[in-house]
């Protein structure tokens, strides 16, 4: 098996500072790197079981957001503005190179941006589970979490986030990866919701069909998987590939199905 160091560290940006993860095996064969878009309310520490899988012969790098995990908040969080800054990354680790991109969940929105703003830097997209739901289901998401994140001196304030992110996925994380995430988390404290609101506003159905990048579209059998079918609709030359035997964990349990798509996509494109 293919040697693979993790790396941490930081990308100065107008706003501060981006933290990333990066994973490089022992022989890069000089493979595209494959920049990861994580789901909020996380950061890139959503990626340390799927990153291995795809990382044998090319690096990976998942970045965190503006105002989740270690990088630095932002004044203005938008799906435009986090992808501005996730692109920083790539160009400050790859010298501006082209690289291959993978989203998952609200992180697919910030991926499409990418691809959309600037193609000639994008050589293939990847988005797994989107979260494409209609206008008038956005409208009521955004406005279901326009409250802020209430953090108090008691205890239990936290307890919806430790049923959701721990205890609900023991089973498919395990306890080290539950709890990390779940403590992940917790770290943009009450602007936990910000990067949901942008993914909810932005407007996938006129953004979608200006993608000219190569892309692939992963469905899986989740709650997603109709909001998925449909906005394969709006991406002209889209992949569409379905694995409705991966039922839960995309990034985890199902890490190895999940990586093996990805990596037969991207080498088969290449």
């Amino acid at each position: 098996m293919t040697a693979i160091s993790t790396t941490k560290g930081y990308t100065k940006t107008a706003i501060g500072q981006i933290h990333w993860r990066m994973w490089e095996p022992a022989g890069n064969d000089g493979k595209r790197d494959v920049l990861c878009l994580h789901p909020s309310p996380f950061s890139g520490l959503a990626y340390q079981n799927l990153a291995p899988h795809l990382a044998s012969d090319r690096r990976v790098i998942a970045p965190d957001y503006p105002g989740y995990g270690g990088s630095d908040t932002t004044a203005t969080p938008s799906v435009e503005h986090y992808a501005g800054l996730m692109l920083a990354v790539a160009d400050d680790l790859g010298n501006g190179a082209p690289v291959d991109l993978i989203g998952f969940h609200s992180g697919c929105f910030v991926a499409a941006e990418i691809a959309r703003m600037l193609p000639d830097r994008v050589a293939h997209l990847c988005m797994v589970d989107v979260p494409a739901f209609a206008p008038e289901q956005t409208a009521d998401l955004i406005e279901s979490h326009k409250d802020a994140f209430v953090i108090t001196d008691n205890l239990a304030c936290l307890d919806a986030q430790w049923e959701q992110t721990f205890k609900s996925r023991l089973e498919a994380q395990g306890r080290s990866q539950a709890f990390a995430m779940f403590a992940e988390q917790l770290r943009c404290g009450e602007r936990r919701n910000e990067a949901a609101i942008a993914a909810f506003a932005y407007p996938w159905p006129e953004r979608f069909p200006q993608i000219d990048s190569e892309t692939l579209i992963l469905a899986t059998q989740s709650i997603l998987l109709d909001e998925t079918r449909n906005c394969a609709k709006a991406i002209p030359g889209v992949t569409l590939i379905e694995r409705l035997d991966i039922t839960r964990s995309v990034l985890d349990a199902a890490a190895p199905a999940t990586a093996q798509e990805i990596r037969a996509y991207l080498d088969d494109a290449s």
